[in-house]
């Protein structure tokens, strides 16, 4: 009777090993990781957008209580009014 015990006790905590060893397997698998690799990057990029979009916003609520004039001549850049030369690094 004992021994049909300890082999059931075996057996149990073999098979539960088994499976955690297999879910550890998947989550360190290269495919896994690149997911999160790409969930980390997506993550980043949308925390930039979100800081661009509120560093626009803060810059335009700033302008206005300035008083800054924000319009660019019609005819064009000149010193006073240079063109936008900014690039998107993106």
């Amino acid at each position: 009777m004992k021994r049909i015990f300890w082999l059931t006790i075996g057996i149990v905590v073999g098979v539960y090993a088994v499976t955690r060893l297999k879910k550890r397997a998947q989550v360190l698998a290269p495919e896994s990781l690149q997911e999160s690799a790409a969930k980390v990057a997506a993550a980043i990029r949308h925390f930039g957008d979100e800081v661009r979009e509120g560093m626009a916003e803060r810059e335009t609520e700033l302008r206005d209580a300035l008083g800054i004039d924000t319009q660019r001549p019609a005819s064009g850049p000149t010193p006073n009014h240079p063109a936008d030369t900014r690039e998107d690094y993106r």
